[in-house]
């Protein structure tokens, strides 16, 4: 089976830099990589050509900036990836040097599990990961797994037609959406014993906190269900092997 990690990317290109570095040290390297620069600043593609590159990297870069828009960019790099297992990365999560390898032996040994999860999220700060070695990066306690950062087959991925563009703009919302179309498929979620190291950055992380838990709270109706904003997002994009 091939491995395809798909990382998204709208700012703080630099630490995208050190992310797609760090897929390429792990002990299990993916067959594949593909960046998507959801709008942002055009310098990403100049400092991922400064990397020795290991593996097949694609950069991708979406022409409209559609605030939030992971939703779009993850449709993208999924039609763009040919891998049989999908990693879905935002780029402040960083994969440890063993969560490939355990996760594509997880999809080798059972077939019970549409989708794994890493086993929980190791908090490193942003400048520990921008100016230190990976084994310098200090450990600033964990959390539970992210639900959006995670390995699923690529036939999931089609059950449940991607991710839904309305969404874009929501952020949260998208998340709610994603779950509950997982669900209604019958997809089940397995769990991983390695951790993905997320990047610890006050001035983000506050904004994307007030944004996430506003969202949570609009998508949640009294029956259960979510209600998606009016409107389908369609975009631009170019792409290329670097």
């Amino acid at each position: 089976m091939k491995l395809s990690t798909i990382i998204t990317a709208y700012s703080q290109h630099e630490l995208t830099k050190v992310h797609v570095w760090e897929c390429m040290n792990s002990t299990r390297l993916p067959d594949e990589i593909i960046v998507v620069n959801d709008g942002g600043e055009d310098n990403l593609k100049d400092l991922l050509k400064g990397l020795e590159i290991k593996t097949k990297v694609i950069y991708a870069k979406i022409h409209e900036d559609i605030p939030w828009n992971y939703t779009g960019a993850r449709n993208l790099g999924f039609w763009l990836s040919r891998g049989d297992i999908l990693c879905m990365e935002d780029n402040d999560h960083i994969p440890s040097r063993g969560l490939y390898e355990e996760a594509m032996a997880h999809f080798e040994k059972t077939k019970e599990f549409g989708r794994v999860l890493s086993g929980f999220r190791t908090r490193v700060e942003m400048k520990d990961v921008l100016n230190k070695p990976y084994e310098e990066w200090v450990n600033l306690g964990t959390k539970p797994a992210h639900q959006d950062t995670q390995f699923l087959l690529r036939e999931v991925y089609m059950t449940v037609k991607g991710c839904d563009e309305r969404f874009a703009g929501r952020y949260a919302w998208a998340c709610a959406d994603w779950r509950r179309r997982l669900d209604r498929a019958g997809i089940k979620t397995g769990s991983l014993t390695g951790d993905f190291r997320v990047v610890v950055d006050g001035e983000v992380n506050n904004l994307v906190r007030r944004k996430s838990y506003t969202n949570y709270g609009l998508a949640r109706e009294r029956d259960g269900h979510t209600q998606s904003p009016i409107g389908t997002l369609n975009f631009h994009y170019s792409w290329e092997q670097l």
